[in-house]
């Protein structure tokens, strides 16, 4: 099914008290270019959530970002130093019978020490939260590829039209070659008629200036291979594939053949209508550009 590069997926989840959230947008590129952003203790996992991205999109500029607690804060725990503290009381208890001090050496007083209970940052990542980091990417890639989907169905109905009008323009210019032949017949004599002054013509010498001129302009062979472009392209949009290069290939050699059609047919008509399919294939072009 086709799909477009752009898209936008998020997930929520918690790890602990802490909230988990992974943003993932994609934009239009030529290739598959990957930006991950994520939070100090979440860096170990850059490589592998780049892979899982990977094993999912062929095509488009994807930036994740990933944040805890929705401001990128990097969890914390409390860290107790029991020796500290030991020695501490070890210390008052020492001070208080030597000095002869009132009073009792508790947890109250040693509560004062402030470099007994610190805070510290969660120093790795744990296999919980790693796992927990990849499932919410996998959410928010399903989120994503659905919008893609979405709008790529609506892009097939765009290229569809398209199609039709290219086709119908080139049934015009097939249906007109025989009358461009015959006016370049019918305007080949009378200009001989004007410059000879009557004087009788020569049938087979006409009609073989009538037939170089058909085997010139002749488009047959341009028109077949757009016709088989054509019919490629609508084949490719109802894969299953990543066809956005393919699809882009397609309409360049298209171009290329309507060109060869425009400067081999001399006839106004027909260069109306190669103008025409030329528009229709820079639409096409346009539109193209959003596939992956």
């Amino acid at each position: 099914m086709i799909e477009s590069m752009t898209g936008y997926g998020r997930s929520e989840g918690s790890y602990r008290d802490l909230t988990i959230v992974a943003e993932l947008r994609s934009t239009n590129h030529k290739f598959c270019d990957i930006t991950v952003r994520l939070p100090k203790l979440l860096l170990p996992l850059e490589t592998v959530l780049k892979k899982q991205l990977q094993q999912r999109f062929t095509r488009g500029r994807l930036e994740l970002a990933v944040s805890i607690n929705g401001a990128n804060e990097q969890p914390k725990h409390l860290d107790v130093d029991l020796e500290l503290a030991r020695q501490y009381s070890r210390i008052l208890k020492d001070l208080k019978n030597k000095l002869e001090l009132p009073g009792q050496v508790d947890l109250g007083l040693l509560m004062g020490f402030r470099d007994i209970i610190t805070t510290a940052e969660m120093a790795e990542t744990t296999d919980a939260l790693a796992a927990q980091v990849q499932d919410l990417l996998k959410v928010a890639m399903d989120r994503l590829e659905g919008m893609r989907r979405k709008e790529g169905r609506a892009l097939v109905h765009d290229l569809r039209q398209r199609l039709r009008m290219i086709e119908r323009g080139l049934r015009r210019i097939q249906k007109r070659i025989p009358a461009m032949v015959q006016g370049y017949q019918s305007r080949l004599h009378d200009r001989i008629e004007r410059l000879t002054q009557g004087v009788k013509l020569d049938p087979a010498r006409l009609a073989q200036e009538v037939a170089l001129f058909a085997e010139r302009s002749d488009v047959s062979e341009e028109l077949t291979r757009l016709k088989s472009h054509l019919n490629q392209f609508k084949a490719m949009i109802l894969g299953k594939e990543a066809v956005g290069r393919s699809l882009d290939f397609l309409i360049q050699e298209m171009n290329r053949e309507i060109n060869t059609v425009g400067s081999k047919a001399s006839d106004a008509l027909i260069a109306m209508e190669v103008v025409g399919i030329k528009s229709e294939l820079e639409k096409l072009r346009e539109q193209v550009q959003n596939i992956e």
